[in-house]
């Protein structure tokens, strides 16, 4: 049966005596980090329209996935992929307070809009900065920037040549005779040195072998794709070198591409190779070779194209743009949350940029008066009268909801709708933040349109020091006002690394939070609490989140803590046990299953994740045996049943003061789940 539930096999066996077997691990489940988070929003740049290599969605006619999941372990991994604080949406923000608190891995998906050109019956992004290198001979290279914004604007581009020597046997009209153990491979360039001081380029056609004459030595025949014209006195191949550099003032990248073919009949083709490793450019179109005429080689540098500067298009973006296909239920899209599809170790979404609650500006053409009136005591003076005109509307104008506004409040309980219902088919946890600025009453009455296990909300927003291009969050300065789900994603995996994943996520300082955007008084917080709606409050040593509870009106499922448990065990079961599809169906695989899935509860019972007393009041896991396990055998099928009884954080903790006769003052404390009766003697 293999993987351990069957004895391995025997060694070869010999003369008499004893032999050890081999030690086999047996396979065992492993609990599931849960701690990864996801962040969808916008931003100056980053992965988007990648090129997507399924077969069947090609068929399709999907070619390029327009957002992408990226994986980054630090603040300084997402400034290298997405840039620092450029753009206006809360997405860098957000990530930068998941890591302050404590975060380990984020995702992050950038949001674009869904408009792009097509050519040759594929998509092609707009809003990409084209950069050209004019190579003798007329021709011209032209590269993208790997994704839209301005910021390709600053990209600047070196192709440059190196040679290496190639050994020469002999030469022929259009052939070189080389040892067969020269590497030159179909598609190389060449340049060939004659006695005269003359120098000519050829390209590698076809490699053959042949035979010497009165020899058993062979051979290898370079086909050129043209005669040469003089006798080859020596011989070297010529490959690319292609450094990128973007010049961002905050956070400078440069990238080098060595040893690159310039046909695409080339094993290591210039295109193919910067497409697939370059995070900053991609060759335009599809031309079969770089044709270099230089046989000087010297280097060239590129210029921006005209016309084809970048364009941030930001504020496009809809909310339309956020919401994958997949997840809708058209299985032909790759876009939006639809990213998240391919990042099964998330467990928490956060989306900052659902909506933009910022009042919009609207910007006016601004006249002054053509009067002049000095510092001191004296006749006006007349001049002309200016005019300034109106600043180019910029932001998230595309995603601008106002929460005061009955009906834009609507829009957005709408979005945060259908996140909830995308967190359930991902199977992870949507953090929601309730829209800032609307009236208290109003609180409870947004709250009361949830029900989900796979959701918790956090209220109110908090304030942070916004940090300016090229510092950290943190910095002083004027303060940003940040949705709290941000903080929230980084506390929940600063508990989970600390404490586990029973550990309630709640009773934690928010970092670098320096304020909150509304007071949640205590007569507040009595009605929030119960509702599930984890307050923000600020306290003597800091803005500490108070509760860790989900949207969910049944009992069960309240604690944020319980959901995040059961998502653990369905993922350690249905990802670590899919060897045994194909396994035989009897007892020793039915054996071997209930005790692999009762190690594992016995590992979390240890860490404090049920709430019995021992290990038979936390859990059960059963499994056919006999008639029901033939019939279902007989039906393909192997079920396992298991039962838990998740604990619950401790919420509340009951104090109870006696005075006894002596005058003596005697306090009994008592932990409870439930909500607090103080009683007095």
């Amino acid at each position: 049966m293999g993987l351990g539930l069957r004895p391995p096999p025997l060694p070869a066996l010999g003369a008499p005596g004893v032999y050890l077997l081999p030690e086999i691990a047996p396979p065992a489940l492993g609990a599931e980090p849960m701690d990864v988070a996801a962040f969808v929003g916008v931003a100056p740049r980053g992965a988007a329209w990648e090129p997507v290599d399924d077969p069947t969605l090609h068929e399709a006619g999907v070619f390029l996935a327009r957002s992408v999941a990226v994986p980054v372990d630090s603040w300084d991994d997402y400034v290298q992929e997405f840039g620092a604080f450029e753009g206006p949406g809360l997405l860098p923000h957000a990530v930068a307070a998941f890591f302050a608190q404590g975060g380990r891995r984020a995702y992050v998906v950038r949001i674009v809009h869904d408009e792009h050109a097509w050519a040759d019956g594929r998509p092609v992004p707009i809003g990409c900065a084209f950069h050209e290198l004019d190579l003798s001979g007329g021709v011209t290279l032209r590269f993208r920037a790997r994704n839209e914004g301005t910021w390709g604007d600053r990209l600047a581009i070196t192709l440059g040549f190196a040679t290496r020597p190639v050994a020469l046997i002999g030469t022929e009209a259009s052939a070189l005779l080389v040892p067969p153990g020269a590497h030159l491979p179909v598609g190389s360039l060449v340049r060939l040195h004659g006695a005269a001081g003359t120098v000519a380029l050829r390209w590698v056609r076809a490699i053959s072998r042949r035979g010497r004459a009165l020899s058993t030595d062979v051979d290898s025949v370079v086909t050129l794709d043209a005669p040469v014209g003089f006798a080859p006195q020596r011989a070297e191949e010529v490959t690319a070198e292609l450094v990128v550099v973007d010049r961002d003032p905050v956070h400078t990248r440069v990238e080098h591409h060595a040893r690159l073919g310039l046909d695409a009949a080339h094993p290591l083709w210039l295109g193919s190779a910067v497409e697939s490793e370059s995070r900053l450019v991609v060759l335009d179109g599809s031309p079969p070779r770089v044709d270099v005429q230089d046989a000087s080689l010297a280097p060239v540098l590129s210029r921006l194209a005209a016309n084809g500067g970048g364009v941030d298009r930001w504020e496009l973006v809809t909310p339309a743009d956020l919401f994958g296909r997949v997840l809708l239920g058209d299985e032909s899209g790759v876009e939006g949350l639809d990213a998240l599809l391919g990042a099964p170790e998330v467990a928490t979404v956060v989306v900052p940029d659902l909506y933009s609650p910022a009042p919009v500006r609207t910007p006016e053409a601004v006249t002054v008066p053509g009067v002049f009136a000095g510092s001191t005591f004296a006749p006006c003076l007349d001049r002309d009268d200016e005019e300034h005109p109106a600043l180019p509307a910029t932001g998230l104008t595309g995603l601008r909801l106002d929460p005061t506004i009955a009906t834009e409040l609507e829009t957005i309980v709408g979005l945060q709708r259908e996140l909830v219902r995308t967190a359930e088919r991902l199977q992870v946890v949507v953090l929601l933040d309730v829209p800032p600025c609307i009236r208290r009453n109003m609180v409870l009455r947004w709250r009361a349109r949830f029900d989900s296990s796979f959701a918790a909300a956090y209220y109110p927003w908090v304030r942070v020091p916004m940090a300016e291009a090229g510092e950290a969050l943190g910095t002083p300065g004027p303060l940003v006002e940040l949705p709290p789900s941000a903080v929230a994603a980084g506390i929940i995996a600063r508990c989970e690394r600390r404490n586990g994943i029973s550990h309630g996520p709640a009773n934690e300082v928010v970092a670098l939070a320096v304020d909150v955007l509304d007071e949640v008084s205590d007569r507040q917080h009595d009605e929030l609490h119960p509702q599930g709606v984890n307050a923000l409050r600020r306290t003597p040593d800091g803005i500490r989140v108070t509760g860790a509870r989900t949207l969910s009106t049944e009992r069960e499922l309240r604690q944020l803590s319980v959901r995040r448990l059961l998502l653990l065990l369905e993922r350690a079961v249905g990802r670590q046990l899919l060897w045994t599809v194909f396994e035989p169906n009897d007892d020793h695989l039915r054996i071997g299953l209930k005790r692999m899935v009762e190690r594992l509860l016995g590992e979390l019972f240890d860490r404090g994740a049920f709430a019995g007393s021992t290990r038979e009041l936390s859990w059960f896991v059963r499994v056919a045996t006999g008639a029901e396990a033939w019939r279902e055998a007989d039906r393909g099928e192997l079920v396992v049943e298991i039962g838990v009884a998740p604990s619950e954080p401790t919420e509340f903790i009951l104090l109870r003061v006696v005075l006894d006769d002596g005058g003596g003052i005697r306090a009994v404390t008592q932990v409870g789940a439930e909500a607090p009766v103080i009683a007095h003697a």
